[in-house]
């Protein structure tokens, strides 16, 4: 299951949101059923281009996106590699792209930078059957590129078609979602608040990539397939682990706050005071 992101939960009264890419006032929102909900999203449908490697996955993404009504299919290929997506993007110019690839190598990662430089409003949701570990880290970088959202997923960790659809349009609205596994590898070694999450598990870093998107414990259930009181042991095991970093009144925000931080997606404390 992916860890979104992101990065793939308990009631409260405010959550963090998306992502401070620029610095900007980060924000609280209500705290909404599902992602969906938001509204300046819902008067239009999320246009997405499909580049895969796999004829199998190719054919298969393409069915499941083309049956949602809030998505429109721009186009599909097996292009994910080549130079000549980017110029398919520039042209089509889509909200999301859906990248799946084998292995993310340096050659993946280099084409990923150069669609965050060159077309920075695009979301990425790259789907990969292996993650080489040296470009693990170079991740971290390309969640900061860009005005929008990007996910980093295992394909076999989706199990069910609409955490696909969640996955894209969480993007859509400028998240991010790491699956648990990048996450673990991306804040080994790290310092701050990586090193406070060192101490939660890959299902505990999971569920809180969810709560840092915003959804419901009856929801997070619902997409990990297990019951609301199994998500609720998860959040008081994060809640106790994180304790010394987040408030006693607000947790959740706290928790959120943390994961962010870790990811890129707000800047650290100390970044703040300088």
């Amino acid at each position: 299951m992916y860890s979104n992101i992101s990065i793939p939960i308990s009631d409260a009264d405010m959550t963090v949101r998306g992502a401070a890419k620029n610095n900007s006032q980060i924000k609280f929102w209500p705290e909404v059923e599902n992602i969906d909900s938001d509204d300046s999203f819902e008067t239009k449908q999320i246009r997405v281009y499909v580049a895969e490697e796999q004829e199998l996955l190719r054919h298969a993404y393409g069915a499941i996106l083309m049956l949602d009504q809030t998505i429109e299919v721009l186009g599909i290929s097996s292009e994910s590699r080549s130079e000549s997506i980017v110029n398919t993007l520039s042209e089509l110019q889509p909200d999301t792209v859906l990248l799946g690839v084998k292995t993310v190598d340096s050659d993946i990662i280099e084409r990923l930078i150069t669609i965050r430089e060159e077309l920075p409003n695009i979301g990425i949701v790259l789907l990969a059957t292996h993650y080489e570990t040296p470009m693990i880290e170079r991740l971290r970088d390309l969640t900061r590129m860009g005005s929008s959202g990007c996910a980093f997923l295992l394909k076999h960790a989706m199990s069910k078609a609409s955490q696909l659809t969640q996955a894209i349009s969480a993007v859509t609205q400028g998240q991010v979602i790491l699956d648990s596994t990048v996450m673990e590898y991306l804040i080994a070694g790290q310092a701050g608040d990586t090193l406070l999450l060192k101490q939660l598990t890959g299902r505990e870093l999971e569920v809180l990539s969810w709560i840092a998107k915003g959804y419901k414990n009856t929801t997070i259930a619902e997409v990990l397939c297990v019951e609301p009181n199994t998500v609720e042991r998860h959040i008081n095991s994060i809640y106790n682990k994180l304790s010394t970093a987040i408030s006693s009144k607000n947790p959740r925000v706290g928790s959120t706050i943390v994961y962010l931080r870790a990811v890129g997606q707000l800047p650290t404390s100390n970044a703040m005071a300088a």
